[in-house]
């Protein structure tokens, strides 16, 4: 998906993730930990509860040279009783070879606000369920977002599924503003091999519609890692491009000219 903003030409910074593992060690934190980094589950702070959580996304390998890293800090807030918000900053910082040269370029991706609504307990009722709702803000850029969230936990086993839509536009020139939708179908499956450290499998589904149609229908699949302390946690997913399936058929699989071939993300949460 582009992302137009004010571009900073230069070196990338390094990684909040790191400067965040450095503040977790000095400041512990109750949390509401997450077992996914792409998939969300219906767990809310409680009211007054606050929480820090710096994220990494990096994406890796397209047709040509792609290295990106998407860098937020998300400050998460307990509301009410079932009720929390949020707020995050949002960067980027991109290495690719184009036209035969090797651009860098940082982005100021905007400030976001999202609010999450717990409807129903993944523990004591049949089903966990949440509806959320996100958007975002930035120079040449204004994105709206919505989820349905689904979970259970039984005994060891976590399962979670999400199916989440965006819209998305986009200034590309002072006239002219570029829309795009999209779907997504995100899931987990989590099993925790002791209370603390969880190991499972997560898989998402993008599919893309711009002006001109259908575009793409990416298939991500890989292994996901959590550990959650007694006031802190950590998640970290890897998951290699399986198939565009809008290319069944043909004899490349993969769409490497618009996605990666892997996605990888850390998420930290820690209290204040």
């Amino acid at each position: 998906m582009s992302h137009a903003a004010r571009r900073l030409h230069g070196h990338a910074a390094a990684p909040l993730i790191t400067v965040a593992l450095v503040a977790a060690a000095a400041a512990p934190a109750a949390a509401s930990e997450r077992r996914f980094t792409y998939t969300y589950e219906s767990l809310v702070l409680n009211p007054g509860s606050v929480e820090v959580e710096p994220w990494t996304t990096f994406r890796g390998g397209r047709e040509g040279l792609y290295l990106r890293f998407d860098e937020r800090i998300e400050i998460e807030i307990g509301v009410l009783e079932n009720l929390q918000m949020a707020w995050y900053l949002n960067g980027k910082a991109v290495t690719e070879a184009a036209g035969g040269l090797l651009k860098k370029e940082v982005e100021f991706g905007g400030v976001s606000n999202e609010w999450k609504w717990k409807l129903l307990d993944p523990v004591a009722d049949p089903v966990g369920l949440a509806l959320y709702g996100e958007w975002t803000a930035a120079p040449s850029e204004a994105e709206l977002e919505a989820k349905v969230i689904v979970d259970k936990r039984f005994g060891d086993l976590i399962a979670a599924a999400n199916v989440v839509g965006e819209i998305e536009w986009e200034l590309e020139t002072p006239d002219e503003v570029a829309q795009e939708l999209v779907l997504e179908v995100d899931g987990g499956l989590a099993y925790l091999v002791t209370p603390a450290f969880g190991l499972g499998l997560e898989l998402r589904n993008h599919t893309e519609w711009g002006g001109a149609g259908f575009e793409h229908s990416v298939v991500y699949a890989g292994p996901t890692l959590s550990y959650a302390a007694e006031r802190w946690w950590i998640a970290f997913s890897a998951l290699p491009q399986v198939v565009d399936l809008g290319r069944l058929g043909s004899p490349q699989l993969q769409d490497l000219a618009h996605h990666e071939r892997i996605n990888a993300r850390v998420l930290l949460g820690f209290d204040l």
